[in-house]
């Protein structure tokens, strides 16, 4: 009668066990702190690097953050602006002065045009809104004697980045301008949680030729430090990915062993009365 409750404490200690071995290797890794002379917990902590990155196995090596600089060590495209160009499936509201039957909200289709009264289809693809609103205002001029028009971007559709992995909110992240930083992504995307390993996120590029562009961000740097060295810029079709560390990875691949032992526990201890 007493051989269920011995196999049940026997196996929750090997899993104890097991749990403080990888805490303890975890612990060291993400502190920097394995000691020279311990050959053992150096190897330990290589093999969870492998196992963290092993998403990202490719022939290519992680390329690393550029060191193309300007004043005060802030790379030259973070101080540069952006603004959005229109695309495929964005929405525009349109309003020329005292004349409601030309003003509305258009959508913009796949063949980058709106459907626009008296004017037919305007290809406006590419374009800013105030480029559209001076295109308007010479196309309406034939029609309307100095046509006052107004252009707004009421549904921003056509840039999208991805954020995955360790946050809050992963997806995709529609874009307000023609690119966007990593700073601004993660926020959006509802910030790295507690299993992430912020020291070594990635940001990705796809590419045609199937060897995407890969580049180390640390997330902790720059949300934490303020550290904008390590806020790159995002384009459209980018993907971040924040991975889990080595401990939150163990968790998730031991899950299946220890829940049926959670599940035999409990059963136990309503037959044995504890």
């Amino acid at each position: 009668m007493n051989k269920m409750p011995r196999y049940i404490v026997a196996s929750a200690g090997i899993v104890a066990w097991l749990f403080i071995v990888t805490a303890t290797v975890v612990h060291a890794q993400n502190q920097g702190a394995i000691a020279p002379g311990n050959p053992a917990a150096a190897a330990s902590a290589q093999t969870a690097d492998s196992f963290a990155d092993v998403v990202l196995t490719n022939s290519d090596p992680v390329q690393e953050y550029s060191t193309k600089t300007t004043i005060n060590g802030i790379p030259e495209f973070i101080m540069e602006s952006s603004y959005y160009t229109l695309g495929k499936e964005d929405i525009i509201e349109i309003n020329v002065l005292r004349h409601p039957e030309v003003s509305g909200q258009f959508l913009i289709t796949n063949e980058g045009k709106i459907q626009y009264e008296f004017i037919g289809d305007v290809n406006v693809e590419g374009l800013r809104k105030d480029d559209v609103k001076d295109l308007l205002e010479k196309l309406l001029a034939e029609y309307i004697i100095s046509p006052d028009v107004t252009v707004k971007i009421v549904g921003y559709n056509s840039k999208i980045v991805y954020v995955v992995g360790e946050v809050g909110r992963p997806g995709k992240i529609f874009m307000r301008g023609d690119t966007i930083t990593v700073r601004e992504a993660l926020v959006q995307a509802g910030l790295p949680r507690l299993t992430a390993k912020a020291n070594k996120s990635h940001l990705i590029t796809p590419s045609a030729s199937g060897k995407p562009e890969r580049k180390i961000v640390n997330v902790h740097k720059l949300l934490y430090e303020g550290d904008l060295r390590e806020n790159l810029i995002m384009k459209p079709g980018d993907t971040l990915y924040v991975p889990p560390t080595f401990l939150a990875k163990t968790m998730r691949v031991m899950q299946p062993i220890t829940q049926p032992m959670r599940e035999a526990s409990g059963a136990a201890g309503t037959v044995y009365g504890f």
